[in-house]
């Protein structure tokens, strides 16, 4: 009830304000004064993110499984006041409206930020509220419903979504600096252990969880080329720092597409319990036994090529490696890339409208996870057969 009263609420303001046409800007030059109204596809722009197919879940084994299943829907308002002012909203239909108990935002919400430039040429930007992590990856900043299946560093790992501001600084046209400033994770140290069954033990909550993105994006060979490279730090508990690096890098003409991703995550306290859940398990912790486990790396590589075939048809194949490691056996870890997840799809898509973001498809994804020859735990495989499509719908 609460949801559908929050939707009714929403799209109304949306349609108020696409109907507004008394909105108005004042400038004043030494002749006279002129007012100019903002157009209302400028003010107010609606589109819906939606994928959808048919499912074929593990295939030919005896927990197959065949499902219709609605993949992703999102709802994205944006606009531009003026050439200084803008702001996006963004969020999921198939998530929680339940707020987050750290940042009061929720799962839902994507983000909602408003962006505001300023200085000479207006090379300069502030950027508050709930926003787009700045990490180095393109499998991220990529439209999500073109992603079929994401790796474990944007699926898992990120925190894609964070309250914080950013500044932002326009070198020129192909290069910029941005930093940053935002809650480590989204909700209260001791929400995150309780949720997921773990205990503090020695560990205590730091005082300032909070992160920071030191973020290089550039081009080069006239926009044939993009690179985003990130620096991060964080800190969930008390006196323990995290680092990592992230390298984006692509490469796209009219007919293609390629990008390749690169990560090094440094966790001193691993609040993101992949390599935590490994141990655990490992040791046979249950209960209060269960803590999150130090020096946890991660590491990615994550590879996307498109290729255009002809000017309806276009495959799309992406694959990922990616490791967990920890300190040797005697500190209580598993030891270098003690758990290996390989992440992969291929898909054959048709795109029958060349003026609109329409896709039919037809695929195969998988993911499978194994563990090194000292670490007795199953491994785990998935895959699935998928007749689908996704649609990117300008509303207004």
């Amino acid at each position: 009830m609460k949801r559908q009263l929050l939707l009714t609420l929403f799209f109304s303001l949306i349609l108020k304000l696409a109907a507004a046409q008394d909105s108005t800007l004042i400038t004043i030059d030494s002749d006279s004064v002129q007012v100019k109204e903002p157009k209302a596809s400028k003010l107010v722009n609606l589109d819906i993110l939606f994928r959808a197919a048919l499912n074929a879940n593990n295939f030919g084994q005896d927990d197959s499984k065949l499902n219709a299943n609605l993949d992703d829907a999102r709802i994205m308002v944006s606009g531009d006041y003026n050439d200084q002012f803008s702001y996006r909203v963004r969020f999921r239909l198939n998530r929680s409206f339940t707020p987050t108990s750290l940042d009061n935002a929720s799962a839902a919400l994507d983000f909602a930020f408003l962006k505001y430039k300023f200085g000479k040429e207006n090379k300069w930007a502030v950027t508050l509220g709930k926003q787009s992590a700045m990490v180095g990856s393109f499998e991220f900043q990529n439209n999500p419903i073109y992603e079929l299946r994401f790796s474990d560093y944007v699926g898992n790992i990120l925190n894609l979504f964070v309250v914080g501001g950013m500044l932002s600084y326009d070198i020129n046209q192909n290069h910029s600096i941005n930093v940053q400033l935002y809650n480590t994770i989204n909700h209260s140290f001791d929400r995150l252990l309780s949720d997921n069954g773990y205990t503090a033990g020695e560990l205590e909550a730091s005082k300032t969880p909070m992160g920071g993105y030191f973020t290089w994006m550039g081009s080069f060979l006239d926009k044939r080329i993009d690179t985003k490279w990130s620096y991060n730090i964080s800190q969930f508990a008390k006196d323990r720092t995290n680092h990592a690096v992230s390298l984006a890098n692509k490469f796209k003409t009219a007919r293609q597409m390629i990008y390749l991703d690169l990560q090094y995550s440094y966790y001193a306290v691993d609040h993101i319990m992949l390599g935590s859940s490994v141990i655990n398990d490992f040791y046979g912790r249950t209960g209060a036994e269960r803590t999150l486990s130090k020096d946890i790396t991660y590491k990615s590589a994550i590879l996307r090529y498109d290729q255009f075939i002809t000017d309806k048809w276009e495959i799309a194949l992406k694959g990922a490696f990616e490791t967990v490691g920890s300190k040797a056996a005697a500190d209580g870890g598993l030891g270098a890339d003690f758990r290996k997840n390989y992440t992969y799809f291929a898909a054959l898509q048709n795109k029958p409208l060349k003026n609109r973001d329409l896709r039919f498809y037809l695929g195969y994804m998988g993911n499978t996870v194994t563990y090194n020859k000292n670490v007795e735990l199953d491994s785990k495989q998935f895959n699935r057969i998928a007749l689908g499509a996704y649609f990117t719908i300008p509303v207004l």
